[in-house]
């Protein structure tokens, strides 16, 4: 199968229901017109609120590839395989243990590394110096041979001697886990298990949908570069998340307006004027009145200010409290998220 990295990884923005929902019965329960920014903002800061879709080009065969272990998500199979390689190459591994007669001859030393105490082997044993330089390889690669062999001792006691005698009566062999084949070793079980039981390590996609909350721990550079991209551009230019955003909050039956600037908000209701069947109270028409006026200083009023305006007039908090609120739940009123109430008329900041 084609590796996706030959070409150009199509990335996309998905918004996820359950946060979407929970965030239109806030703004239902609420009352309040809420910015279409500031809800995005607060929308790209939820873990599990965004999820990245990527898609190979229509015109190839190219999948992506996942390990069957984990979860990671690479754009070819070479890059799968070497992440198991490195990561769950246990998972492949069965070892058996199998009792062989100990080496026979007259051994009265054994060599201990100095560096970590292990017993290596007798000085006259036929493979001693291949034992020593493969456990320098695995063991003090950064340690110069030379001084690694200088540290190098023998011990004649015949309890190291016996240990070692041991040690080498269990021989451990490597069989693959998926279908009891021996080898040889790590390296050439790995290649048995790419070649035999590929369907073990990985499975294809056509199309992956990561989490955002996952996408700085992918281990694979081209679907990481693709999903940064996507989000670099779409912080710069959020136009087409704001649409996405308008659209699912429209479809769970919140309103959408705009002000005179331009800036969308979404509310419970949509601004409108009165009529003759809302039957106002004076005070509540006062309240429009107010609202609807010119802001004072660029603010516009809010419950705080219409309270010490009625209070002149000795009208208690809680029925101005009450008129408002009615007069928010019928749309003749909207009161922004931060606090300031604007009603539609000659001073109005939403636009008609």
């Amino acid at each position: 199968m084609k590796p996706v990295a030959d070409k150009v990884i199509f990335c996309t923005l998905r918004l996820e229901s359950p946060p979407l929902d929970k965030l239109a019965q806030k703004l239902k329960a609420d009352g309040r017109a809420h910015a279409l920014f500031d809800l995005w903002r607060n929308l790209v800061n939820q873990p599990n609120a965004l999820t990245f879709v990527l898609k190979p080009p229509r015109d190839t065969k190219a999948a992506f590839h996942l390990c069957i272990e984990c979860g990671q998500a690479f754009s070819g199979a070479e890059l799968v395989f070497r992440h198991f390689r490195q990561q769950h190459a246990g998972k492949a591994v069965k070892s058996v243990q199998k009792t062989v007669e100990p080496p026979k001859g007259n051994f009265q030393f054994v060599a201990r590394c100095g560096l970590c105490r292990a017993l290596l082997c007798p000085p006259n044993y036929h493979e001693f110096s291949a034992r020593l330089v493969t456990h320098h390889r695995e063991r003090h690669d950064q340690v110069p041979f030379d001084e690694f062999r200088a540290k190098v001792t023998n011990s004649n006691s015949p309890d190291d001697v016996e240990a070692w005698r041991k040690a080498l009566s269990v021989m451990e062999e490597l069989h693959c886990a998926f279908c009891d084949e021996f080898v040889t070793d790590e390296r050439a079980l790995l290649d048995h298990v790419r070649q035999a039981h590929a369907g073990n390590v990985e499975k294809t996609e056509a199309e992956l949908a990561i989490p955002a909350m996952r996408v700085r721990h992918l281990e694979c550079r081209d679907i990481r570069r693709a999903c940064n991209q996507v989000w670099d551009k779409e912080k710069k230019e959020p136009g087409h998340f704001l649409a996405l955003l308008r659209q699912a909050l429209s479809q769970r039956g919140l309103q959408i307006f705009r002000d005179i600037l331009g800036h969308q908000y979404a509310c419970r209701c949509y601004p409108r004027s009165p009529s003759e069947r809302d039957q106002l109270t004076p005070r509540q028409q006062e309240i429009l009145a107010l609202a609807s006026a010119p802001a004072r200083r660029g603010h516009k009023p809010n419950r705080h200010t219409l309270r010490d305006h009625f209070a002149a007039q000795a009208v208690g908090e809680l029925d101005v409290k009450t008129d408002v609120d009615a007069l928010v739940k019928a749309g003749l009123l909207v009161e922004l998220d931060n606090g300031q109430l604007d009603a539609l008329g000659p001073g109005s900041h939403i636009a008609t």
